[in-house]
């Protein structure tokens, strides 16, 4: 992704997997104005459809069971436990590994506030407010998505951007003219104070995964992981949770030995026979394409004399 002064160049593919390079340049102010005109007429058109208003949001998500004082308490409380926890690394003076748990409680907290306020938030999508906001940001992405040798819109109208929004290069026009707008930063989690203290003390790498004192991936309780996530042993094998040898698709590891029948005889399936068979056979013909030690050691004796042989005709020539 290249930067220009008001121009990023945003490098990707289609739906074909073919590479298309876009321009994402800033909104003028006639831009702005037109997107508004559309966030109002939205705005009005969702009104009419019955959309909510985000300050009635509350109440319905109350009325629907949706949300509760039960979750709102513990929501209050999770923020209170961030809070706390980001005042104690700000100020040390405890030992490292009790900032440690810290940090990594305040890490569940924040994965447990995401799931706690996600169904609200995807509700809030719904209102009126959130409607007329997509409606003005799509406008933007059309009118701000150019080709970036001509600087023509890349999209011939504003339905033509909705009917391809889901095409790679469209999506990543659209992220990048968010960042631009709405000032987003890429780094965000890096820059949480529970990360910066766990990468600043080698408790994490650089992708925020967890590393032991050796400096190996690991998971919150301790267990090796390998760059996929998995779980593996002090030799780098893949294991289960349980320590138990997998492979790639996760089965079991082990030499199995046939199970038996009633009178205590191995139970062999037809397929396992068939195997054994070719097994068999196999060798058997690698045998008899092979020849007998005899044979080989006769042949060799064969040639050895009838090369001394003929040694001995040459040197009868040259005393002669």
């Amino acid at each position: 992704m290249a930067k220009q002064k008001g121009r990023i160049t945003v490098e990707s593919v289609d739906k074909n997997g073919n590479e298309k390079i876009v321009s994402v340049v800033d909104p003028t102010a006639k831009d702005r104005n037109e997107a508004q005109l559309h966030y109002l007429k939205a705005f009005r058109k969702a009104l009419e459809n019955g959309a909510i208003l985000r300050q009635k949001l509350e109440d319905y998500l109350r009325d629907q069971q949706i949300w509760d004082e039960e979750k709102e308490t513990r929501y209050s409380e999770i923020v209170k436990e961030i809070a706390q926890g980001e005042r104690r690394l700000s100020a040390g003076g405890i030992k490292l590994a009790e900032a440690k748990d810290i940090a990594l409680s305040m890490r569940d907290a924040r994965n447990e506030f995401r799931v706690l306020v996600a169904e609200r938030t995807s509700m809030d999508a719904n209102t009126a407010e959130a409607q007329a906001d997509n409606a003005s940001f799509n406008y933007l992405v059309y009118s701000c998505t150019v080709d970036p040798d001509s600087g023509k819109k890349v999209f011939d109208s504003l339905d033509d951007y909705e009917e391809n929004a889901d095409e790679p290069f469209a999506a990543s026009a659209a992220a990048t003219l968010a960042d631009k707008l709405y000032q987003l930063d890429p780094d965000y989690e890096k820059g949480l104070p529970e990360n910066k203290f766990l990468v600043q003390y080698k408790f994490a790498d650089e992708k925020l995964r967890l590393l032991n004192k050796d400096g190996k991936l690991v998971d919150e309780e301790g267990r090796l992981l390998n760059d996929d996530g998995r779980f593996i042993n002090d030799d780098g094998q893949l294991i289960d949770i349980d320590g138990n040898l997998v492979d790639e698709e996760g089965e079991f590891v082990s030499d199995f030995v046939p199970f038996l029948d009633d009178d205590g005889k191995p139970v062999v399936l037809e397929e396992d026979k068939k195997t054994e068979t070719k097994k068999r056979t196999s060798r058997k013909k690698k045998v008899q394409e092979e020849p007998p030690e005899d044979e080989v050691l006769n042949e060799t004796e064969e040639v050895e004399e009838e090369v001394e042989a003929t040694s001995e005709v040459e040197t009868a020539e040259v005393d002669s």
